[in-house]
C-alpha cells in the first residue's frame, strides 16, 4: 500500500515535470534586441520540439502591421516567414503563438531595430 507521503511526493513531481514540458523557443532571426541592418526579408523561428504555429505577427513602434507570407500550417520545429515589404529604420516586434505536442499553447514577443542601409564593419 502506497502511503499518503509517496502520493504527495509522486503528485509533486508530476505538477513539476508538466510545468517545465511546454515547448520553447531555442532561437530566432533576427534575434531578440538585436540590432539588424536592412533588409530584412524573413523571420526564422526555431522551437525545441515541433510545434504548430498559429499565428505570427510583424509590428512597427507605431503599432502598425507589416506584411508577411502565409504562416505554415504544418507541425515542425523550424519555421521561415517570408516579409513581404522593405522595413524602415526603426523598431519592430514580432509576436508569436503556438501549440506544442502537449496541447499547450505558448507565445512570446521578439523586439529588433532595424538600422537602414548595410554598415560597414
Amino acid at each position: 500500500m502506497i502511503s499518503q507521503r509517496t502520493l504527495l511526493v509522486i503528485s509533486l513531481l508530476l505538477i513539476v515535470c508538466e510545468t517545465f514540458a511546454h515547448t520553447l523557443l531555442e532561437s530566432s532571426a533576427p534575434v531578440a534586441n538585436a540590432r539588424a541592418d536592412a533588409p530584412v526579408e524573413e523571420i526564422v523561428l526555431e522551437f525545441a520540439d515541433a510545434v504548430r504555429l498559429t499565428a505570427v505577427t510583424l509590428s512597427d513602434a507605431s503599432a502598425a502591421s507589416k506584411a508577411l507570407g502565409a504562416v505554415p500550417t504544418d507541425t515542425a520545429a523550424r519555421f521561415v516567414i517570408e516579409v513581404r515589404e522593405p522595413l524602415a529604420a526603426g523598431e519592430y516586434v514580432i509576436t508569436w503563438r503556438a501549440v506544442g505536442a502537449d496541447t499547450h499553447v505558448v507565445s512570446g514577443e521578439i523586439p529588433f531595430r532595424v538600422l537602414g542601409k548595410a554598415h560597414a564593419r
